[in-house]
Parts: structure tokens; sequence; C-alpha cells
């Protein structure tokens, strides 16, 4: 009895224990510019600045590429787009394979992967960066055409992508 009443403590004691170790792992919440911990409002100077005037600048084609460990593991770098080339990148499929892009925008855009018919391949991604598909990569059969496709408003002045593919 005493023994069972010391194991069910116990349990107790270490369920808790693995809680807060999770909830301290979890780390703090992001924050926009302005805001106020204590209230969870926004200064009114913060308010009245003009978008994008703190962003920060865009990712370079190398930053973004070195993610590809992280963000697209035992995946190849086959495309890099910049601001000079046209507002798609397309991928040839030579042969089956799986397609991911990084990205990164002067503003908030839309990026999604799309075959020769128009159809999305995978969940299109919305920010000034992230992962195209953002959970996990698209597929396309051998012959096929992927193009990345970037919806980004007059005020985008800069994207950038880096497309992983595999095998």
């Amino acid at each position: 009895m005493i023994l069972a009443r010391r194991t069910r403590a116990l349990a107790v004691c270490l369920v808790c224990l693995v809680g807060m170790g999770l909830a301290s792992c979890a780390g703090p919440t992001q924050r926009s510019a302005g805001e106020n911990p204590a209230r969870g409002t926004t200064s009114p100077a913060a308010s009245a600045a003009p978008p994008g005037a703190d962003a920060e600048p865009v990712a370079t084609l190398d930053e973004l590429a070195a993610r590809g460990a992280v963000d697209a593991p035992l995946m190849k770098e086959t495309l890099r787009a910049d601001p000079a080339a046209p507002k798609t990148a397309e991928i040839r499929a030579e042969r089956d394979l799986c397609v991911r892009a990084a990205f990164a925008a002067s503003a908030s855009v839309r990026a999604w992967f799309a075959d020769a018919s128009g159809d999305a391949r995978g969940d299109a991604a919305t920010g000034v960066s992230g992962l195209v598909p953002p959970r996990g990569p698209a597929c396309a059969k051998k012959g096929e055409v992927l193009r990345l496709m970037v919806d980004a408003p007059a005020n985008a002045t800069m994207s950038r992508a880096v497309v992983w593919t595999s095998p």
C-alpha cells in the first residue's frame, strides 16, 4: 500500500517535471515591433510607422541556399531565382522527382508550384519568406514541368528563391 502511494506520487512528480521541461523548451513567443508585452497592445508610434519602414533586408540567395540542410535534407540545390529573373522558375523532371523551395521577398507574396496545366502541386505559402510547399516536397513524374509561381504585389520590388530537388 505504501509502495503504491510512493509509486503514484513519483509518477505525478515525473509528469509535472516533463511538462515543465516541455513548456520551457517552447521558448518565447514572437512579438511584432512596438508591441507592449505587459498589455499585449501595439504602441501608437509603431502603428504610425509606414509599412516596411523597419523591415529586415531580403535574404540573399546564399542565405536561402544555406537553409537547405535543414529545410530540404537529402535534396540537392537545382535552381536559384533572383530579381533579374522572370517571376517564375521552371524545373523540368528528367526523372521522377520531388521539389521544395525557400523564398524571400521585400513584401508579402504568395508562392506555389504549378504544373503545365496550371494546377497547384502542394500547398501555397504566403509571407515575406518561407518554404514552398510549407509541409513537405511536391512531386513530379518524368517529363513533367513544374513552375515556381510567385504572386507579388507591385511594392514587392525584390523576391528570391532557391529550389531543391530529390533524388
